[in-house]
């Protein structure tokens, strides 16, 4: 596979698919956005979501009433735009080509295990770097100038656990972290759970 032009795929469409959707939401401020659901198991992998959300949209919820309360600030599933099925559909030949080229050849049941913990770790490394990209390109303005100095692109995969937060830190550079205070306190809150 050649990661290189795979993340400048998935960067180009991503750019490209939230320009169009600040281009037709000129009243919402996008504050983020977001890779979740990724899945894979030993027959493929298919394209993780992108989902972009606003200020707009951002509330606190009690489930249940209960004194328990959450924010869906870094929430994918409760965006406004929790698939943005423009970009999945964009770069689903890419993933059909990483079916082919990881999981397709195991034979055994362990190299199916060894080709799907080889092409996750491949696959989490160059979607960080895709979010890094996409977070720079914004911050240049090079997406649309409507996007907030600290707009974020990042891996908000909740369905991972423990691993949750090291995707975050590994989607978005340090000194950028503190430019994104409740992200950071997104953070803390999942290395104190």
């Amino acid at each position: 596979m050649d990661w290189s032009a795979f993340e400048t795929a998935w960067h180009d469409s991503g750019c490209r698919i939230l320009a169009d959707l600040a281009t037709a939401f000129p009243d919402e401020r996008l504050y983020a956005a977001a890779f979740h659901l990724f899945y894979m198991d030993g027959d493929g992998i298919l394209s993780p979501a992108l989902a972009a959300n606003t200020e707009a949209a951002v509330r606190e919820m009690r489930p249940g009433g209960e004194d328990y309360r959450y924010s869906t600030r870094f929430a994918p599933p409760e965006w406004r735009w929790d698939v943005l099925d423009a970009a999945s559909d964009a770069m689903s030949p890419w993933y059909r080509r990483l079916t082919e080229e990881y999981l397709a050849p195991a034979a055994t049941e362990a190299e199916q295990f060894a080709a799907m913990d080889a092409l996750e770790t491949a696959h989490d490394t160059a979607m960080a770097s895709v979010c890094k990209a996409m977070t720079t390109t914004a911050r240049r303005g090079g997406i649309h100038s409507s996007l907030p100095r600290e707009f974020v692109v990042v891996i908000l995969e909740g369905q991972r656990g423990d691993e949750e937060a090291g995707l975050i830190r590994k989607s978005v550079d340090p000194q950028l972290l503190p430019t994104v205070p409740e992200l950071t306190e997104y953070l803390r809150q999942l290395d104190e759970a």
